[in-house]
Order: structure tokens, then sequence, then C-alpha cells
């Protein structure tokens, strides 16, 4: 996994290269006085494969739907509605089922099938930590960061996360890329099935891989501008948000995000693992026990200890060396 200790956008660009650092795990013990820097990638659609990627140039916008998780019956209401009565079922959520056939698959010492590990729905539920039960009450604005990317060196990921007290069903979420800055990028999560809670204050999140590329007018203007995130409420007195997401929000490495974006980024690691994702190169299974299990979250339903388990009983099987071929034999003298 390659860790970085900062992230250089805005001032390696204006030189001409996009800054991103990266170190092997053999140096992460290693102190460094100044960022590593690379050059910009040339972007192209080759860049990155799969149909999970969308290029900028056909589809700037990822649009975000909500599904509002139920709230769970009190003593009154059930007693008005009925002891008989079915209660109200919450919303549906990305199902923990998403997790049986791969619990199968490793309990029969192999791995899943690529098709039958749902990535998307893995992270979505990560998501959901972004603001655990008993934390205090969410800032009122929404929170992007950029992260350089620790399974390979031409992306970096970028989360973002919107107040979910300010919404109504009818609250309409985007995020739209600049083609001058993104050639590519992808949802890691689902953003058409994200869960609002019901009575609580709290945010929602998303993740997306980028394949940037460098503007060179915007970077002689030091601000490089990846996106604009909009956010529009229905009705008189809904609050709209156009939020630039610029080189200002490059955080560094994974490792001085916050525990919520650290253990998102280890279950989309994780899931590119068992699903064979070419992008997924500098990253092992190791690297997805260590990320995950440094973070500190509350865990009220065992999600996040089942994940971390069974990312362990995955490592054996995900590491592997490669065969070597059996020794040909020698010609009869």
């Amino acid at each position: 996994m390659r860790i970085s200790t900062g992230l250089v956008l805005g001032v390696t660009l204006i030189l001409g290269a996009a800054a991103v650092g990266g170190c092997d795990d053999k140096d992460s013990g290693k102190e460094t006085e100044k960022h590593e820097t690379r050059a910009a990638p040339h972007a192209d659609a080759t860049a990155t494969s799969g149909s999970d990627w969308i290029a900028v140039k056909t589809q700037r916008a990822s649009v975000w739907r909500f599904t509002r998780q139920a709230a769970p019956l009190s003593a009154s209401r059930l007693a008005a509605v009925g002891a008989n009565a079915p209660a109200p079922q919450p919303a549906e959520n990305p199902p923990d089922d998403a997790l049986a056939e791969i619990n199968a698959a490793i309990g029969a010492n192999m791995l899943p099938t690529r098709d039958s590990v749902h990535s998307t729905d893995l992270v979505n539920r990560a998501l959901q930590s972004v603001d655990p039960p008993g934390s205090p009450e969410p800032p009122p604005q929404p929170a992007a960061i950029l992260i350089t990317t620790p399974w390979n060196d031409d992306t970096l990921l970028l989360w973002i996360a919107v107040p979910s007290a300010i919404m109504t069903d009818s609250t309409a979420v985007s995020v739209e890329f600049n083609p001058k800055t993104v050639a590519n990028f992808r949802p890691l999560g689902d953003p058409a099935t994200l869960t609002l809670p019901a009575t609580a204050p709290g945010r929602t999140a998303m993740l997306y891989e980028l394949f940037p590329m460098t503007d060179s007018a915007q970077a002689k203007a030091g601000t490089l501008k990846y996106a604009v995130l909009h956010v529009t409420g229905a009705g008189a007195g809904q609050p709209k948000v156009d939020r630039a997401i610029t080189d200002a929000d490059a955080a560094g490495g994974i490792d001085v995000v916050p525990d919520a974006v650290q253990f998102a980024v280890a279950v989309a690691g994780f899931g590119g693992l068992l699903r064979g994702d070419p992008a997924v190169r500098d990253l092992s299974c190791a690297d997805t026990i260590a990320l995950a299990g440094s973070t500190t979250l509350p865990d009220p339903d065992g999600w996040h200890a089942q994940i971390v388990a069974l990312m362990h009983r995955a490592e054996p099987l995900i590491d592997l060396p490669p065969r070597e071929p059996p020794p040909a034999e020698e010609p009869p003298k």
C-alpha cells in the first residue's frame, strides 16, 4: 500500500506537474522531509478500464438518491396501530447479505466469484460509519477530502459528506466533475442507494475515485478545481449549496484522514481485491486489515468487526504467492 505524508497539488502543478506523494510499505517507517512528486499522467480512455468508470467528457454529473430509514415504533404508536398490525418496514439498506456469498466461499477455502462481490454495497455500508451513534452534531456545511489513492499511482480518492439534517425527500444532491481536470471517475459506493437517518442528525457520504489530468490555465492560477458539489432543497427557505472541490481540499495520505474515511477506503480496497480490479494493484489484503484495524469507530451492530474478520480469513487466499511452474523433466540419458 502506498501511503503519503502529504498531497501536494497546487504549487507543483504551477511548475507543470501534478504532485501526488507515495511511498512503499518498506519505507513507511521512515521520516521524509519533502514530498515525492510524479509527473501528471496523460489521461485517456484506456487509462481506466471497466464498466464502472465514467468518462467526464460524456457524463459530468453523479446524482445522489436517498431513502429515509423508518423510525422504530414507540410503545404508544404500537398501541395506536394495534398489536396485530404489521410494523412498518425500514427503508432498504445496502444489504448485509452482500457478505453472505463472500463468507460462504471463504468458508470453503476459496475466493468468491468476482460477479458475486458487490463492492458498492460494501462501501455504502461502510460509509454509514461517517457519523456513528453518539457522535456530536455534524457541521452544517458539506465536507470534501481529496486523498492519495493507496492502491495505485494514477488516481485520487474523493470523499464527500453532506449533512442529512439540512435535507428533505425532494433535496437534490449531485457532484459535477470538471472535464478540464478529471478524465474519468467512478463511484466506489452506489450514489443511487444512499440512506438518511430518520431522527438523529447525521451526514450521508460518498467515495469516488478520480483519474486526474492537468489543466495548465488553472495550474498557473494556483488552484485546481476538480468538481462542484450541488445541494438544492425544494421550497422557500431550503438551502442551496454550490461548493467547489479544489486542491485546497487535499488532506494528504490515507493515514491522516478521519477514521470513517479510512474505514470506507479499506472496505473499497478489499472489495476491489476480491473482484480482481486492475486499478487495485499496489494493495494487499494485509494492507486493508491494517487500515481498517487502525480505526476506532463505534461498532454497535458488529459489522465493522465482521468485515475485518473476513479480511483476515481472506488474506491467505488473496495474497497467495504465484505458483511456480513444475521443474522440467530431464531427458533420459
